[in-house]
């Protein structure tokens, strides 16, 4: 059976690990209407509204659907290109399924990220193999600041909400991580990193948002990414609070 909005938008929450409060504040909503919402009481919200979501949340398709609305940047879009407007009247036209539209707009997605990886493989510098990385990163980790409230623990911060991720253990296979808001304890393992890495080699950039097309791995990416760049300053740059890329790159 088809999810609501609501159910979706919750579940798309609950993936991130985010309270209700705390995902509230980050999109700028009362709790209660977000609850609302989140149990259908209240209609899906503005389309502006919607793109914060996604951008937080993740699930992007998912939520213009369920909503039967548009991201309003592709309305933008269309609306300064002509050609773009001609396509849109073809598809009606040719009368096609939802399906087949939302396929045509993958094809499209991947064509576009082919070419733009593309690029940037052609203008990346030689970056450092990550058996050299590793060994930094750990060392790095275990000299961050430490917890005001842990005091024998280094912490990092999470990107978007800045929560404190105590850093309970340093290893050669891997890390372990609690956060303050959830008291949940997570393993990383180092194979997770390598993968963020050679992602970040490839692309010169990746997304923190779970599922998003520059999304090198979808479990915990918000910590994951933030603890990356944390541990590698030198290497790493915060560019927004959705996405992280590497110093080195070339323009």
């Amino acid at each position: 059976m088809t999810k609501s909005f609501g159910k979706a938008l919750q579940h798309l929450r609950r993936e991130q690990g985010l309270g209700l409060r705390m995902a509230a504040e980050e999109l700028h909503l009362s709790a209660a209407y977000l609850s609302k919402i989140e149990q259908d009481k209240e209609p899906p919200p503005r389309p502006e509204v919607i793109r914060r979501m996604a951008t937080l949340f993740g699930g992007e398709d998912t939520l213009f659907d369920l909503a039967r609305t548009n991201d309003p940047g592709l309305m933008d879009f269309l609306r300064s290109n002509p050609s773009a407007r001609e396509l849109v009247r073809t598809v009606m036209l040719a009368k096609l399924k939802d399906a087949d539209i939302r396929r045509i707009i993958s094809q499209i997605n991947e064509g576009s990220e082919g070419k733009s990886s593309n690029r940037k493989e052609r203008t990346m510098i030689q970056q450092a193999p990550w058996s050299t990385v590793w060994p930094k990163f750990l060392q790095n980790l275990l000299n961050q600041p430490r917890c005001p409230r842990h005091p024998d623990c280094p912490h990092v911060k999470s990107m978007v909400q800045g929560v404190i991720n105590d850093v309970l253990s340093v290893g050669a296979d891997g890390i372990r991580v609690r956060s303050h808001r959830t008291n949940n304890v997570d393993e990383i393992p180092e194979e997770r990193f390598k993968v963020w890495w050679k992602h970040l080699s490839r692309n010169g950039s990746a997304s923190l948002v779970p599922g998003g097309p520059n999304n090198p791995h979808p479990w915990r990416s918000r910590i994951v990414g933030a603890i990356l760049a944390t541990a590698l300053p030198d290497e790493i740059e915060i560019e927004t609070s959705n996405s992280i890329i590497l110093k080195n790159t070339k323009a």
